[in-house]
């Protein structure tokens, strides 16, 4: 089975991690701290998996 993951994939995951960080309470609703723990999410996931953007955008998953 193969699975493609791109960078925008990548930014979603980020996104819904943080929604899921203020919903929970353990992280407070604020715009500018917002962004900045999305990015960091971000971009921890996309050096894990040597995505790049503008050079690497998608990379592909095999199960075995």
């Amino acid at each position: 089975m193969e699975k493609i993951v791109t960078y925008d994939d990548t930014r979603d995951v980020a996104i819904r991690v943080v929604d899921t960080f203020i919903r929970e309470g353990l992280i407070q609703e604020n715009e500018d701290n917002e962004f900045d723990y999305q990015d960091t999410i971000h971009d921890a996931i996309n050096l894990l998996l040597g995505l790049r953007q503008d050079e690497i955008e998608k990379v592909f998953i095999i199960n075995k």
